[in-house]
């Protein structure tokens, strides 16, 4: 009977020694990346590209880069420098880097209608240092009406975080 409490308590102390919960490289995340954008300068701006005007996390959406891992989740939100005004973002589109990885590696959610507005892409799959250039559209939504006569751009980039 002692051996069989020997075994089992060295059994109890292999199982715990060899399981770690240290590693969260692969923990699955929800991301918010928060944009900001001043909407007064949207009358002045030439075209619709609007990339040189909004924020993402205190970087300029032209060089922010969003690094996420395999199952994150990555919502996208602008905050307007109007109280009357929200952006709404209307889709997500491919610009430039890995094709594959943008077609098959990333799932694309956009709800304009919940409120609030839900704009997501979630990483079904990919490698570490996969990388793409995205655009997405939005448009402005004031007091309530959503004017989708008037879009504009921006284009970030998502990679796999190595």
């Amino acid at each position: 009977m002692k051996n069989v409490k020997i075994i089992f308590l060295l059994f109890v102390a292999t199982f715990i020694t060899s399981c770690s919960s240290s590693d969260d490289d692969n923990l699955i995340s929800n991301l918010t990346v928060s944009g900001t954008i001043d909407t007064n300068a949207l009358i002045s701006l030439n075209g619709n590209d609007a990339t040189a005007l909004v924020f993402f996390n205190g970087k300029p959406a032209a060089t922010f880069v969003t690094e996420a891992g395999v199952g994150d989740e990555v919502s996208y939100k602008i905050n307007s420098s109007s109280a009357n005004v929200e952006i709404v973002i209307i889709d997500f589109f491919y610009t430039s880097g890995n094709r594959e990885f943008w077609t098959n590696g990333i799932e694309i959610f956009v709800d304009t209608k919940s409120t609030p507005t839900v704009a997501a892409l979630k990483v079904k799959s990919g490698v570490a240092g996969d990388e793409v250039k995205f655009g997405f559209t939005f448009a402005l939504k004031t007091n309530g009406v959503l004017d989708l006569n008037t879009t504009y751009i921006v284009d970030p980039k998502i990679k796999i975080r190595s």
